[in-house]
């Protein structure tokens, strides 16, 4: 392939590089593992729905403690409750250089 045949512009390419100077790194750790694990068994939903409000109320301040994401019979959480990332938002600081 020559270089007229390129699929993209070796510019376009780098161009980004230039875009992304001052932005936030991205951090993908993987979380460590829970040091101690708690199990509890429910005899039906009703107990599960209540023991779920009652920890929402006194342990996670009124949040979910489990999302939409998990499996029907089988939930998690993280205690202290894992921060999500959309209740972020990154904004830029304008420095005054005069």
């Amino acid at each position: 392939m020559n270089n007229d045949q390129q699929l993209f512009d070796q510019e376009l390419i780098t161009e980004w590089e230039q875009e992304w100077q001052d932005m936030p790194e991205y951090n993908n750790a993987k979380q460590e593992e829970a040091k101690i694990v708690a199990l509890f068994r429910f005899r039906n939903r009703e107990d599960f729905e209540k023991f779920n409000l009652l920890i929402k109320e006194h342990i996670y301040n009124g949040e979910r403690p489990f999302d939409g994401m998990q499996q029907k019979d089988k939930k998690s959480a993280w205690y202290p409750h894992d921060e999500k990332g959309s209740k972020y938002l990154y904004i830029d600081e304008i420095k005054n250089e005069s």
